[in-house]
């Protein structure tokens, strides 16, 4: 192929894979414009890593654009997990890397921590929506990187002030505010989210929760006098749990705001974040750069840019709660 014609397939399937790909392949419906798949060859491996396992809805939301691009699951994508154990990841960056992969997407701020010191050989495209890459030494900056790490990093700050902006616009006579908070995910999300709250004059505390802690036995103790309610910060492995969190939280009648929709539909009252399927296949795109000659140092740093609100009116009603008209006309999408 021409390398006039070669630039011009990249920017349609750059423009595809951010418009187009993730919300089609989700739902089935065939594309049938020219692809890498069809017309260029892919060079090189990638592989995946995560803590908890391969079979997530990260990978699930990724599988679509990395076939599209030619890309082969366990030929040119390699999926590996720490099982739970952190301690995995250098024999497992060691596996990867003696089986010729050439980038390394890294999933969970604890794995993109434990990964970078593992390697200064592999490029990371970090999905990290828990840590300001800045701050933690990953990046000099969020347009030029600089190092061997890039990817996927959120905006904490904004994003922190809107999940409490949102649970006062809830209830608002809340008066105090608890983050439940994974501490494998470090403390910058925690930082910013206290913050916030001091800043908005609620009262906040914390409550320490792995990702398969029992939730009952805290929520109960934070029945009283205070109207309170609790923002669960992201972590890596929540969805495991979400549900049994959101019971737990609509039985001690505490309203509840969470990161992603799948929250949402497990139950948690509302929830604000990134459109996972246009985000999260980003994480492909850049590591295919990287594997075509592109230099983790010089590929910014990339934060969402479309944001869905999400409320769940069955777990309101549970909670005896009328959502503000305002508040519903705003919503992306509201579960009955």
């Amino acid at each position: 192929m021409q390398p006039a014609l070669l630039a011009r397939a990249d920017e349609v399937i750059d423009m595809i894979d951010r418009r187009v790909f993730a919300v089609a392949a989700i739902a089935g419906i065939a594309i049938p414009a020219v692809t890498r798949a069809q017309s260029i060859r892919t060079t090189g491996k990638i592989g995946i890593l995560n803590k908890r396992g391969s079979a997530t809805a990260t990978v699930a939301i990724m599988r679509p654009v990395w076939q599209r691009l030619g890309y082969v699951e366990g030929e040119t994508v390699l999926l590996r997990a720490a099982e739970g154990d952190a301690q995995r990841f250098p024999s497992l960056v060691t596996e990867l890397s003696s089986q010729g992969v050439g980038a390394l997407i890294v999933v969970g701020a604890e794995a993109v921590r434990a990964v970078n010191k593992a390697t200064s050989a592999l490029p990371i495209v970090a999905i990290d929506l828990e840590t300001d890459p800045v701050r933690a030494g990953f990046a000099a900056s969020i347009a030029r990187p600089g190092g061997d790490v890039t990817g996927l990093f959120l905006d904490l700050p904004s994003l922190a002030g809107k999940w409490i902006e949102l649970l006062q616009d809830l209830v608002p006579d809340i008066e105090r505010i608890v983050l439940s908070w994974d501490p494998t995910t470090g403390r910058d999300e925690l930082d910013v989210a206290m913050a916030a709250a001091k800043a908005r004059g609620v009262q906040v505390e914390v409550f320490e929760a792995g990702t398969f802690d029992n939730f009952e036995p805290f929520l109960q103790r934070l029945m009283g006098p205070k109207r309170t309610g609790v923002i669960q910060l992201s972590s890596p492995g929540f969805s495991l749990v979400a549900p049994g969190f959101a019971a737990a939280a609509q039985k001690h009648q505490l309203p509840t705001v969470a990161f992603l929709k799948l929250y949402a539909q497990a139950g948690v009252l509302l929830t604000y974040g990134p459109i996972q399927e246009d985000y999260f296949p980003r994480a492909i795109i850049i590591a295919d750069k990287i594997l075509k000659g592109a230099k983790p140092a010089d590929l910014p740093i990339e934060q969402p840019t479309k944001f869905e609100l999400v409320i769940n009116l069955k777990t309101a009603k549970a909670l005896g709660l009328t959502i503000p008209s305002t508040l519903l006309a705003r919503a992306d999408e509201v579960i009955e």
